[in-house]
Parts: structure tokens; C-alpha cells; sequence
């Protein structure tokens, strides 16, 4: 049985067994545009589509949803293939060291991306991208049981950074950009591939700074842990483009 039929028949057990997937609280909600160019991934942010993206919205503490001083936009397009992200982080100490795939990114500077398609089942997607350009990509069949980190790396999938400034965790920097491309085809839970307008997806967004001083920020907060998809915001994808 090969891996993608094994996810599949797994979340189609999880659609019917999952609880609490009923959204009880208001969340935070994003309209994704719609592309109709391929964004060039290389970390640069420098499209004409980026411009006419929308922020997220502020990034704040995730512990207790307070104000965080520390500068991060985050952004949001797709096209019939690909789910595009870009993160702009104001930065004057950026730091990291790990540079091999599928690292243990979080224990050092990074950006997150947590995507659950569809919430009647428990899997997820976790992609992480640190100041040197290194990727951890995991597909979750449920709350911190990934599947082997080796045994599922998306094939397609796309990411480039750009430092203004020297990754060694020293004053004088300024930012780092992000650029992600998540092949559609991936996203196996979805009911729809790709995505029609009206559908929508939790998502959460987290960034970990560690110098000068530890923070751990998110769009959506969820607390001290950021496993927790019920908390996740969502991303409704819209028939609006941005060309």
C-alpha cells in the first residue's frame, strides 16, 4: 500500500470518529486571493501579486494573545497548483545554525506553517523555514504523531530566504524574508483539489525568535502549545485574484 493511500484511508477513518471540531469561538479569518502567475520562489517578496496581498494581521504572543514589539507580515496567495506564503521578520540578532532537512528547526529561529484541511479529521501538515534556508516538512496524522520525519518529504515542494544582515545571532541585522510554495497535491485531506472559492482550511502561522530574547508568536494563539488545531485560524479561499 503505498503512503498517500495510507494517509488517505487514515483521515477518512478520522472524519468519522473526530470531536470537538465545532466552532464554538470566533477565530481569526483570512481571504487567500488568487494568482495567476507563479510566483517566482526566492525569497525575495518582490511580485507585483505580493503587493496587492493583504497581511495576515498582526502576529502576537502565543502564550496569552498579548501585543508582541517584534515585527512580523505574513501573507497568503494561491494558484490551481500551489498555496504560496511569505513572511517579512524584522530582526537585529538573526540566528540560526541547523542547515540539514528535517532538523529539529524549532529549538532555533524560525517561521511555521501549520495547515489543517480539512477539520472533521485529525492530520495536519507542519512546515518550518529557518534564517539559512533549511525546511522541515511533516504531515501529522494526528496531535504530535507524525509520520517518520525521513519518510514523507514533499516532492514539490518550494522555499527560498533572504537575509539582510549575518545569521550568526550577533546586533546589526534587519530582516529575513520567507517564500513557500505547498504543492496542492499534497493536501490529501482536502475535499477539493484544488480548492474551489468558499472553502475553508485552519491554518496557523507561528514565528520562534530566540536572541535577544526568547519569543514564541503566532497569528492565531493557542497557548503555550502550538498542536492545537482547534485554535487555528482559517484561510477561505476567494474567486478575487490579484492580476
Amino acid at each position: 500500500m503505498t503512503l498517500r493511500r495510507t494517509i488517505l484511508l487514515f483521515c477518512a477513518a478520522a472524519a468519522l470518529g473526530a470531536t470537538g471540531c465545532a466552532q464554538t469561538a470566533a477565530r481569526r479569518s483570512y481571504e487567500v486571493l488568487r494568482t495567476g502567475q507563479p510566483i517566482r520562489v526566492d525569497g525575495k517578496l518582490d511580485e507585483a501579486a505580493w503587493a496587492k496581498a493583504l497581511p495576515v494581521g498582526a502576529f502576537v504572543n502565543n502564550r496569552d494573545g498579548s501585543p508582541s514589539p517584534i515585527a512580523t507580515e505574513a501573507k497568503i496567495l494561491y494558484d490551481a497548483r500551489f498555496l504560496y506564503f511569505a513572511f517579512r521578520n524584522v530582526d537585529e540578532n538573526i540566528w540560526a545554525t541547523m542547515t540539514r532537512r528535517d532538523a529539529h528547526l524549532w529549538e532555533e529561529e524560525v517561521v511555521e506553517v501549520f495547515l489543517q484541511a480539512d477539520p472533521r479529521q485529525t492530520s495536519y501538515i507542519e512546515l518550518e523555514v529557518n534564517p539559512l534556508g533549511a525546511m522541515l516538512d511533516i504531515f501529522l496524522l494526528d496531535v504530535r504523531k507524525p509520520l517518520h520525519y525521513e519518510s514523507w518529504n514533499s516532492e514539490k515542494l518550494q522555499w527560498a530566504v533572504q537575509v539582510d544582515g549575518t545569521v550568526d545571532g550577533k546586533p546589526g541585522d534587519k530582516q529575513w524574508t520567507c517564500e513557500i510554495s505547498l504543492p496542492l497535491e499534497d493536501v490529501v485531506p482536502a475535499p477539493n483539489i484544488p480548492p474551489v472559492p468558499g472553502d475553508r482550511w485552519r491554518l496557523n502561522l507561528y514565528r520562534v525568535e530566540k536572541l535577544p530574547r526568547p519569543a514564541s508568536l503566532a497569528w492565531s494563539p493557542t497557548g503555550k502549545d502550538f498542536h492545537v488545531p482547534a485554535m487555528f485560524g482559517e484561510i477561505v479561499f476567494s474567486d478575487r485574484r490579484v492580476d
